[in-house]
């Protein structure tokens, strides 16, 4: 059977440093930019047998998620919602396991950096706030591409 792509957020609960960081760079750059949060985007291919297991099995995997500090969120789809991009890598890599450890019943894992923008009144920001963001400060592409919605 064909594999199942299943998608993932691990965001911080504690302050994150790196995106106070980013949101002040964009702001300092002119953009008005009201909030902005980050998270980790895995992507899984998964056999079907172990699809409806998987986000118990990476909960356990410490290099994707620490309860002490992350929250895990499957994502209803492997693509970015509105209001948000996601940063790869230009030259994308399928790895078949994690900090050495392979997962049982998955494939292929993929990673990049999910951002969600909100604009100045707090809702989540319109394509082009996002994309003056990308190509400003979020996304060098000399060595990143932007999965946009």
């Amino acid at each position: 059977m064909a594999p199942l792509e299943k998608a993932f957020a691990v965001g911080l609960t504690i302050p994150d440093n790196e995106s106070f960081t980013a949101l002040a760079a964009l702001r300092r750059l002119g953009l008005p930019v009201g909030g902005l949060r980050r998270a980790d985007i895995w992507t899984f291919d998964v056999d079907p047998v172990a699809a409806a297991t998987i986000e118990a099995t990476i909960a356990t995997v410490e290099t994707i998620f620490n309860p002490n500090k992350h929250e895990l969120r499957e994502r209803p789809g492997s693509h970015p919602a509105a209001g948000e991009v996601w940063i790869a890598p230009l030259q994308e890599r399928v790895h078949s396991n994690v900090g050495g450890r392979t997962i049982p019943g998955v494939r292929g894992v993929r990673r990049c950096v999910g951002w969600q923008l909100l604009d100045a009144n707090g809702t989540v920001a319109d394509s082009a706030l996002i994309e003056r963001a990308v190509e400003t400060f979020l996304c060098n592409p000399a060595f990143q591409r932007a999965i946009r919605w």
